[in-house]
């Protein structure tokens, strides 16, 4: 699988973060002092936490490396 687009969440850059997932991602949200997201993928909801790496394949599909 070769990656179209990635992008690491800092925790800052939810801008930029929704401008590549969408819809498929929602609002930051803060847990035990870090910053988290949730992002839609053909699993389900994922957790992306900071410094992990979200991509989205030539289809369209996103995944989440730690």
């Amino acid at each position: 699988m070769s990656a179209v687009k990635k992008i690491q969440y800092t925790g800052l850059n939810f801008h930029e973060v929704k401008q590549m997932c969408g819809d498929m991602v929602l609002a930051p949200y803060i847990c035990m002092g870090f910053s988290m997201l949730s992002l839609f993928t053909e699993e389900g909801f994922v957790s992306v936490n900071e410094g992990d790496t979200i991509v989205m394949d030539e289809k369209g599909n996103f995944s989440v490396e730690k």
